[in-house]
């Protein structure tokens, strides 16, 4: 039962009970007077006609006098004690949802995210702790995420920190090597340079990244998604950096490329994340060469765009956190030439930015693959 229905039961009553009771006790009150009247009568009896009709006047004036003091007193009375009865129905129908609810804010403030009210009733209450509880189930969410974003500000001031210090101070001691004349031949002077030039390249792209990163993060990235030729822009990619990647010691080839399949998507943006996963397989592969394959197939209006290299992979247990930010495979974070780190997560970004997914997987026989899900474009369907 409702409160709504609580209380209009509660006001028919509140007028009901004073009433009917009240009438009880004045019929009870005029049989009793009654009763005393007849005794009086036959008291009387023997008086004169005249005198004994003013003493049944004097009577029932009395009579109705008396009727009336007595259901007003009645009235009121019950009137009182009913509204008494049934403030403390409905209060107690109150009375318990309201201390759940208190006890419930002074749970969360202490701390206690998971704190979740039980009611069981179906009245006006019930709606009001299914609110409550959706609030502290966003609140938890929210405070979750500012967690993992400190956490997260605090692993970059201290990966920045890192990645800054090895080459600049390589580039310090080249710089001092030069001064003091340790390098005395052109030579040697060139080579020192050339260190210094890497050094500051290094430097240089790890700032970009991280501006990247940052404006990413922020949604202040300009994109330009456009309808895109997946097979074009794959092929398109590959010959214009095959070569490049082939010096650095990794083999590319394709397969299952599509013809005339779209997907929404900023080109530049989609290179990039190609790009990352490749520089990715160079950067921490163990052998002088790797191969790599790439795929794309059209499958329940996704475009599934596969990269696998025959690299080593990474721990099984590690393998869903290679997108984190600031995630290496070397723990200790001494390998400098392993990028800043921030490559696959601004690949995870960008394809989020498609409405696409990014994940992970080792293969069975050795190495990594990396699978991309973005929507595909029918039409003229954005």
């Amino acid at each position: 039962m409702t409160i709504k229905q609580r209380l209009v039961i509660s006001n028919v009553l509140m007028i009901f009970f004073p009433v009917i009771l009240s009438v009880i006790a004045v019929i009870v009150c005029m049989i009793i007077l009654n009763m005393m009247l007849n005794g009086t009568i036959s008291v009387w009896f023997d008086l004169e006609i005249e005198e004994l009709r003013r003493s049944e006047e004097t009577v029932i004036r009395s009579q109705l006098l008396l009727i009336l003091i007595v259901y007003i007193i009645s009235f009121f009375f019950i009137m009182y004690l009913t509204n008494r009865l049934l403030i403390k129905y409905v209060f107690n129908k109150i009375k318990q949802p309201v201390e759940m609810l208190s006890d419930g804010v002074h749970q969360i403030s202490s701390g206690n995210l998971d704190y979740r009210i039980n009611y069981q009733m179906n009245d006006e209450f019930k709606q009001v702790c299914e609110d409550f509880n959706n609030m502290a189930f966003r609140l938890k969410i929210s405070i979750d995420e500012v967690q993992k974003n400190e956490l997260n500000r605090k692993e970059l001031l201290s990966s920045i920190s890192h990645d800054l210090r090895s080459p600049l101070t390589s580039i310090k001691a080249f710089v001092e090597g030069l001064l003091d004349g340790i390098a005395a031949t052109p030579e040697a002077q060139r080579e020192y340079l050339e260190i210094i030039k890497q050094k500051t390249d290094d430097i240089n792209n790890m700032v970009s990244q991280l501006f990247l990163f940052s404006k990413m993060d922020m949604g202040n990235y300009p994109a330009s998604p456009e309808k895109s030729d997946i097979g074009k822009e794959l092929m398109d990619f590959i010959s214009a950096s095959q070569e490049d990647y082939r010096s650095r010691g990794l083999f590319i080839s394709m397969s299952n490329i599509p013809i005339d399949k779209y997907i929404f998507a900023d080109p530049i943006q989609l290179r990039s994340v190609f790009a990352n996963v490749l520089n990715n397989s160079v950067m921490y592969k163990t052998r002088d060469t790797v191969d790599m394959t790439i795929s794309c197939i059209p499958r329940d209006d996704l475009i599934h765009i596969t990269l696998e290299d025959n690299g080593p992979g990474v721990p099984d247990d590690t393998v869903s956190k290679i997108f984190d930010l600031f995630y290496r495979g070397d723990p200790s974070r001494s390998n400098s030439q392993q990028g800043s780190g921030l490559g696959l997560t601004i690949a995870f970004k960008a394809i989020e930015r498609m409405n696409g997914k990014i994940f992970a997987e080792n293969v069975s026989t050795g190495g990594l693959r990396i699978i991309i899900e973005i929507p595909e474009m029918k039409g003229d369907q954005l």
